[in-house]
């Protein structure tokens, strides 16, 4: 009978370094005990660490925090979900030809055509391969295979995307989650651990756009036949907004715009009638509150529109049926979905909702807790299908083998 796993989610960002603890169940639910927040305090910046020690301390008090309302003392498995402005992907496809006599193709081929394909990206010298994602196969007489293992073949072609990061990048994250304790942390690429917690398989499968909107970045997933297509960074976020405010406005500085643009503003300036205002306490001024919104609109705009490019990048426009999902805490600017419809022209934008975890609602109904979230939930998947494997191996048929 499967055991229950004590698994530990992180999300390294700009603004919080975010932990969940969540215990796996022999039913294979997921529920979520525990969380923790830190604040790197500019140790760690557009998905680099920029200060080893701010960035370890901020990791160690959003861990303790997590275990320590969980009420566990250690993990059985730990993911991190990691992003960047130098992280890249890519699609690539290559081919190879069966060499067996019967052609049938095994997972050892299955490997070799990826491994080649991976191998035709020309990587700078700095740089390593954080994900190798399989997109589509392909043999002679039929197309978009979604696994080729047994199946007859004479070739095999593989559509593979790959994401690419800066070694220095990766082992200095890796370096400080070791410095924290964590040894053994596997890392996964945030666009990936966000659908992971919000898209549904039908999501997935039907062409699905997740956006989200991080403090100083935006990162886009495009998702097609149930895998990654495209992915992007977008160097806006949320803390744009907040400076435009600031700038044009000068409300009092950066925490005072932000505290306005979280209780006041809107995107959609014909929302909000001429006269009303917006009082700065400490000063005694009005600002219009129309003005306001004038200015972050503006920025939503440019942003949305460098999203919409992204999305017209990738040839698929017209095989998104699946929605756009806002995640981030930049997502729950008021109004944003709204214009993203008119903008984007797709008639179904929305809030990323976390689904398929149970537990604490702080975390399962926070936008802060998605990369998180999805980043254990993943880890719950992989350690699933593992313990099926070697079920089934030790099943019956695994046992009438070793007999031989």
């Amino acid at each position: 009978m499967p055991q229950r796993a004590v698994l530990l989610g992180l999300d390294l960002g700009a603004s919080k370094v975010v932990a969940v603890v969540a215990v796996q169940e022999e039913d294979g639910t997921l529920n979520v005990t525990g969380t923790g927040q830190a604040s790197p305090q500019g140790g760690f910046t557009q998905g680099q660490i920029t200060d080893m020690d701010l960035c370890t301390r901020a990791i160690v008090r959003a861990v303790e925090e997590a275990m320590s309302t969980a009420g566990q003392t250690k993990v059985d498995g730990i993911r991190v979900a990691v992003d960047g402005i130098q992280f890249k992907g890519e699609n690539l496809r290559d081919s190879i030809t069966i060499s067996s006599g019967d052609k049938i193709i095994t997972a050892g081929d299955r490997d070799r055509v990826l491994e080649q394909a991976t191998n035709g990206c020309k990587l700078a010298k700095e740089e390593l391969v954080l994900h190798r994602i399989p997109q589509m196969f392909h043999i002679k007489g039929q197309r978009d295979i979604r696994n080729p293992v047994n199946m007859f073949g004479e070739s095999l072609e593989a559509e593979v995307r790959i994401i690419v990061a800066p070694s220095p990048v990766i082992m200095n994250i890796q370096l400080a989650l070791k410095n924290a304790g964590l040894h053994g942390a596997e890392l996964m690429y945030s666009p990936l651990a966000s659908a992971e917690a919000i898209l549904s398989r039908e999501d997935r499968e039907n062409g699905a756009v997740v956006v989200d909107i991080g403090e100083h970045l935006t990162h886009l997933g495009i998702f097609l036949h149930g895998t990654l297509f495209h992915s992007a960074v977008i160097p806006i976020g949320g803390m744009h907004f907040t400076r435009d405010l600031e700038i044009t406005k000068h409300l009092g500085g950066i925490a005072a715009s932000e505290r306005i643009k979280i209780r006041f503003g809107t995107v959609l300036p014909n929302q909000v009638p001429a006269e009303e205002s917006v009082e700065l306490e400490e000063e005694g001024r009005l600002v219009s509150r129309r003005e306001i919104a004038e200015v972050l609109q503006a920025r939503a705009a440019e942003l949305l529109n460098l999203v919409l490019a992204e999305m017209g990048r990738t040839g698929l426009m017209h095989e998104i049926h699946g929605g756009v999902h806002l995640v981030g805490g930049g997502a729950l600017l008021t109004h944003l979905a709204i214009l993203a419809q008119t903008l984007l022209g797709r008639p179904r934008v929305v809030l990323g909702r976390i689904l398929g975890v149970t537990g604490l609602p702080q975390a399962t109904g926070n936008p802060y807790f998605v990369n998180a979230l999805g980043a254990v939930k993943a880890l719950a998947r992989d350690m699933s299908e593992t313990r099926g494997k070697q079920d089934r191996g030790d099943g019956f048929l695994g046992r009438f083998k070793k007999m031989f």
